[in-house]
């Protein structure tokens, strides 16, 4: 059994700036009508207050700030808001030293979740530890997928 604690990420939210600044540069660069730029920079700086609320800070109430591995594959996720439900780690979630993506599939629901880790949300053990039983999860209780064809699957 493997236990999580979430924390905010630092090195997550210099990439969302860094990426959302990137691409608020190409479309400002880019020839078209100013309030189409206006409105594309509006959406840009929405998305970067959500994704870095959301997934960086972890301050929604519906933001995952916990994880406990079973054995047997089932992962409890603990929200923001205290809810705790049991979910699947799919088989296409990515595992590498510099970045985690957990594609959970909670249970009686149809939606999946992704889960951004780096190295600096979580003691550095633990990291380790998440790696390893992704990396070895697969086959002992690892829910498959079977459109996941990209290079980053387990």
């Amino acid at each position: 059994m493997l236990r999580l604690a979430l924390k905010p990420s630092r090195q997550l939210s210099a990439w969302l700036l860094f990426g959302h600044i990137a691409a608020a540069v190409c479309v400002l660069i880019v020839a078209m009508p100013l309030w189409l730029q206006a409105l594309l920079a509006m959406a840009l700086l929405l998305n970067l207050i959500y994704t870095l609320t959301y997934q960086a800070w972890r301050r929604w109430p519906t933001s995952i700030v916990g994880l406990l591995f079973e054995r047997d594959g089932e992962v409890r996720v603990e929200y923001r808001n205290g809810t705790v439900r049991a979910a699947r780690v799919l088989g296409s979630s990515f595992v590498a030293p510099y970045l985690t993506i957990i594609l959970l599939k909670p249970d009686q629901r149809w939606l999946t979740s992704a889960v951004v880790i780096l190295p600096d949300a979580v003691e550095p053990e633990l990291y380790r530890q998440l790696r390893v039983w992704l990396k070895w999860g697969i086959g002992r209780g690892v829910e498959p997928e079977a459109n996941a064809a990209w290079a980053g699957r387990l």
